[in-house]
């Protein structure tokens, strides 16, 4: 009862947050039941759908925030990248999960992320910007197609990104199943937080599909 009156009472932002996406031309929804909203549509032509939410992970706080972008690249393109402090965090409940003698018989749940640090190292390369470095982990197979995709405007953005919030808002971002993923958290009151993020993402895929369709040598 408690819990479903609370829905009730917490700030309405969706009138604002409907205005910011008839000028970003998305369509907006609004699923009240489950304190969810949706904006769907397309961004550098390319179809988007990004989801506000009660979050789903235990190191977002406030609204969970998570964009999915179809870019149609190739399926065996997989690269994350991840606040830093994210991903110590991340090492330490794995290991500790695993470590726990109530949870050694297998059935410890890991999500994406965590599953995603077990199955591939981190990549650097000597031109690797050291704020990228000290902000943010890069992990997949190929260090060649990593350093295509962030060196240079991608390196720029995510550190833009962050503002003044450096180290202090989580941030996951994946080029996976073809597709671009992001996951962060966010506060419905401050509109810009969408704005960022989803120049973020436009810049992210933008690269993405410049050295999947054009090969590695046309950005290293």
């Amino acid at each position: 009862m408690l819990e479903r009156l609370s829905k009730f009472l917490k700030p309405d932002h969706s009138a604002a947050l409907g205005a910011w996406a008839k000028r970003e031309g998305l369509a907006f929804e609004t699923l009240r039941s489950e304190d969810r909203l949706i904006w769907t549509g397309h961004l550098g032509g390319m179809a988007v759908r990004m989801e506000s939410m009660p979050p789903r992970r235990d190191y977002l706080s406030g609204y969970e925030l998570r964009l999915r972008m179809n870019l149609d690249l190739p399926d065996r393109l997989s690269l994350m990248v991840m606040s830093r402090w994210l991903k110590a965090r991340l090492e330490q409940q794995a290991y500790e999960g695993y470590t726990d003698k109530v949870r050694t018989t297998g059935n410890l749940k890991l999500h994406e992320e965590s599953r995603w640090l077990a199955l591939f190292g981190e990549l650097g390369w000597t031109t690797m910007a050291p704020d990228l470095w000290a902000r943010y982990a890069v992990l997949g197979e190929r260090r060649e197609e990593a350093q295509a995709w962030l060196e240079g405007p991608l390196t720029a953005g995510l550190l833009a990104w962050e503002g003044s919030e450096a180290g202090s808002i989580p941030l996951v971002m994946m080029l996976t199943r073809g597709s671009l993923y992001l996951r962060t958290q966010h506060d419905r009151s401050r509109v810009q937080e969408l704005t960022r993020t989803l120049e973020l993402a436009q810049l992210a895929s933008n690269r993405a599909q410049v050295f999947a369709g054009f090969g590695l040598s046309s950005l290293v």
